[in-house]
């Protein structure tokens, strides 16, 4: 029986290292968010399509279809008309809702574990929506990793929480 028990607590160490290892990279990327953010507001238009122009050239020269350098272009061309200050809201928001949240995970505030799955729940079923519907191989990829963050959040709320985890 020892030995079960520590396979037990090796599967936990390594469950938990996955966890904290998934909110850093959430982490991460809310904190890129917020930086790219401010980059919407900051830089022109203009700029971005010259230079996506300029990158892009020479691979669709060679292939006027290639997929990838066309969705570059097409991402370019959105940008340059859609509002920017709404945009850099929405982005900076949701930047900033993940750091709050991984920040109050690590420093063990409880209410932060269900509304860490809640955002992570709809951000991935957004992300999964809109790769699905638009082919997006990487938001359909960030919609499973969401997704999969919320089936750990919950093992690991249930697990730090066990009297407050089950409800009814």
């Amino acid at each position: 029986m020892p030995q079960e028990e520590d396979r037990k607590k090796e599967r936990e160490r390594n469950i938990l290292w996955i966890f904290d290892l998934a909110l850093i990279l959430k982490a991460v990327d809310g904190g890129l968010e917020m930086v790219g953010a401010v980059l919407v507001l900051v830089v022109p238009p203009s700029l971005v399509v010259k230079v996506i122009d300029f990158v892009t050239a020479g691979e669709l020269a060679q292939d006027p279809h290639d997929p990838v350098a066309n969705a570059i272009n097409n991402a370019a061309q959105a940008f340059a008309v859609s509002n920017h200050t709404l945009l850099a809201l929405y982005i900076v928001a949701h930047g900033a809702i993940k750091v709050f949240l991984v920040i109050g995970i690590f420093a063990g505030k409880r209410i932060a574990y269900p509304l860490f799955m809640a955002a992570l729940a709809i951000f991935g079923t957004y992300e999964a929506y809109r790769g699905i519907t638009r082919g997006g191989l990487l938001l359909q990829i960030l919609a499973v990793f969401d997704l999969s963050l919320v089936v750990l959040t919950a093992y690991e709320y249930r697990r730090r929480y066990p009297s407050r985890a089950v409800s009814g």
